[in-house]
């Protein structure tokens, strides 16, 4: 095995371990935003932003500790992450078609908790 070889296996087994911690903050972020729910100390809108904001934040400083190929491979397939109010109409037409703002305040809710359990989910391409 070359010094090359070997720098890119080490690189991908980190990759790996860096890209299981991740996995298991952001599934915590929205695990307790849920229970925030569910006690009273936040809305549906509340935890959507907590989770929203939390998740970049996390996905900012695990870049940092990622290989330069690991890091190129997650940046081509989300080089900035989309902001809430993208969000919110990407699964408004996905759930309803139409514009967020022309949901009903249930249904905007509904919006909510998608981006609380999307905030916990992670992208297998990457």
């Amino acid at each position: 095995m070359t010094e090359g070889e070997h720098s890119v296996g080490i690189d991908a087994s980190n990759d790996a371990h860096t890209r299981a911690r991740y996995i298991s903050q952001i599934q915590r972020i929205s695990s307790t935003a849920k229970a925030d729910i569910s006690a009273g100390r936040a809305s549906y809108l509340e935890a959507a932003e907590y989770c929203h904001a939390m998740r970049n934040k996390v996905m900012e400083e695990y870049r940092k500790l990622t290989s330069e190929q690991g890091l190129a491979k997650a940046e081509q397939i989300k080089k900035t992450p989309p902001s809430l109010a993208d969000l919110f109409e990407r699964y408004a037409q996905q759930l309803f078609g139409c514009s967020y703002q022309d949901l009903s305040a249930e249904q905007q809710q509904r919006i909510h908790h998608e981006v609380i359990e999307a905030s916990g989910r992670s992208n297998a391409e990457v």
